[in-house]
């Protein structure tokens, strides 16, 4: 399975001007993915309806080392 991503102009202007890697933008999409179908679903069947913030948290926690060379370029 595969599909695109439509970047808003703002997070493509500033992936271009970190000259981040396509292939570190995919595996930053695919972590993403895992982590949210790993997440427990709510009452009422809606991954979001609490804060974001601990998917977030568990996103960077997978994957430092991704976020640490995003985060020096």
């Amino acid at each position: 399975m595969s599909f695109t991503i439509e970047l808003p102009d703002i997070l493509t202007q500033q992936v271009r001007a970190r000259q981040i890697p396509e292939k570190e933008i995919q595996a930053i999409a695919l972590a993403a993915v895992e982590i949210w179908l790993a997440q427990r679903e709510t009452k009422d069947g809606n991954r979001f309806t609490e804060s974001a913030v601990p998917f977030v948290q568990q996103l960077i926690a997978n994957n430092r080392e991704l976020f640490e060379t995003l985060a020096n370029r």
